[in-house]
């Protein structure tokens, strides 16, 4: 019988997104690790989109869904005021045992939860949104400015937001995310494709891919963009590609679990968001050699990204840049092989999978 169990506790499981891969990697990889893994989710949905090791538990906590369904309801926020706790203690009093070393919280909100339970001292946060995102949510960072420094340790993805929690006063351990595949062969970078994948939301910014598309297309008609995913925002999107006439030229496409033929098919990749805290979908597209494109944001790209050495970051808001970015790459064949070699020799040297779980290991091995 396995005696290290780890309790990985996240939002959900169903929506495709990058910490949903990040969480399902990181669990298949401590279960073949010799970890016993259970999985917590506070919602459930129908898709799949990642394969599970057959050896893990699910469970789920309904009351948070619950919760979630009446964020404005007055009688719900008193009773999860007063019950809460109460009922995430008894929900985690069934999946915590004796030989669970921690509690691994996907989400501050998660984590914050947890705090108010008797099992804090089990609890470490697994932190995916950069820090400086929490200045919109005054409540949400005012949890964690108070709670954080309290935990065992805090996990980031970069050395900006170690320095950020250390500021804090956390104890810190810097573990950025693996590739989840390596293909045998890079890309061929000789479709005229531009690929970017995630979701269609605020933090991803569609709109202004498709704003610096509509440069790109004026200069090279015969390119297609191609975004892989789905989200709130991908109605005003398609409204927006209809009124700039580039329906011909953007292809939209459903998450799937058939990602890397994508990235293997494309010659650029390209991504726009306002905020990211490492950026897993950068890190899949240099393994397979696509060189890339990104909003300089405050961290994550560029600390996978070395400007003009194998790939280019501009400034945010600045679709100009982006579209300029895009057809200096679309226009040269040889920039594009050069950046694209040399993304997959970073990707392999820093990201390699059995460097980041062996940290992941010595970490939650502890007593």
């Amino acid at each position: 019988m396995q005696e290290k169990h780890i309790l990985l506790y996240t939002p959900s499981l169903h929506t495709g997104g990058g910490t949903e891969r990040v969480l399902v990697n990181l669990a298949n990889a401590l279960q073949e690790r010799g970890f016993a893994v259970t999985i917590l989710t506070n919602k459930q949905g129908s898709s799949n989109l990642y394969q599970l090791h057959p050896g893990i538990q699910t469970a789920l906590f309904g009351f948070a869904a619950l919760r979630d369904r009446h964020p404005r309801n007055l009688l719900f926020k008193i009773i999860n005021k007063l019950l809460g706790p109460a009922l995430l203690t008894r929900f985690l009093r069934k999946q915590v045992r004796r030989s669970t070393r921690w509690i691994l919280g996907f989400s501050p909100d998660i984590t914050n939860d947890c705090f108010r339970t008797p099992y804090r001292e089990k609890l470490i946060a697994f932190e995916h949104f950069p820090f400086e995102h929490y200045n919109r949510f005054a409540k949400a960072q005012q949890q964690i400015r108070r709670n954080f420094p309290q935990l065992k340790h805090v996990v980031v993805l970069t050395e900006h937001e170690k320095n950020v929690y250390e500021g804090l006063g956390c104890r810190v351990t810097k573990i950025p995310n693996s590739y989840p595949f390596e293909p045998g062969t890079p890309a061929a970078l000789e479709n005229k494709i531009v690929l970017s994948v995630g979701h269609f939301n605020q933090q991803k910014r569609r709109d202004l891919l498709v704003e610096a598309w509509s440069a790109v297309h004026r200069r090279h008609p015969d390119w297609q963009l191609h975004i892989v995913g789905k989200g709130p925002d991908l109605p005003a999107v398609q409204e927006q590609i209809k009124r700039l006439g580039l329906m011909d030229s953007i292809r939209i496409i459903e998450p799937t679990r058939a990602i890397q033929t994508h990235y293997q098919q494309a010659s650029v990749f390209v991504l726009s968001s306002a905020f990211e805290s490492f950026s897993l979908v950068l890190l899949e597209a240099r393994i397979c050699g696509v060189p890339c494109v990104s909003f300089d944001v405050v961290c994550g790209p560029n600390e996978l990204i070395t400007q003009e050495q194998d790939g280019f970051l501009v400034r945010f808001p600045d679709t100009a840049a982006m579209a300029q970015a895009i057809c200096q790459l679309v226009e040269d064949s040889q920039l594009r092989i050069t950046f694209g070699a040399r993304s997959r020799e970073d990707a392999i040297r820093r990201y390699h999978p059995d460097a980041i779980y062996q940290q992941w290991e010595n970490l939650l091995g502890q007593p």
